[in-house]
């Protein structure tokens, strides 16, 4: 299961949030605006910072969302030549 941490009207949270949509892949969002969210993305991660992403399939979790939509691509991506 994806999870991606993000914050409300944070331009690097609608970066990772476009690239899930865009690949059309199921997650849970929880929002660190949201009541205990911030303290369990602290507790993930070490730190308050967003986007960050766990997949709980591959055991990765990460900050970033450069490193955060590389890695939903290669991870989840169409790799199908046409």
């Amino acid at each position: 299961m994806l999870t991606l941490y993000v914050r409300t009207n944070c331009p690097f949270s609608a970066m990772a949030l476009k690239k899930m949509e865009d690949l059309n892949l199921q997650f849970e969002e929880k929002n660190v605006d949201d009541e205990g969210v911030t303290e369990e993305l602290i507790a993930l991660g070490g730190k308050k910072q967003e986007p960050f992403l766990v997949d709980s399939e591959t055991g990765e979790s990460m900050y970033e969302s450069d490193l955060i939509t590389e890695y939903l691509q290669k991870q989840y991506g169409n790799t199908d030549t046409v």
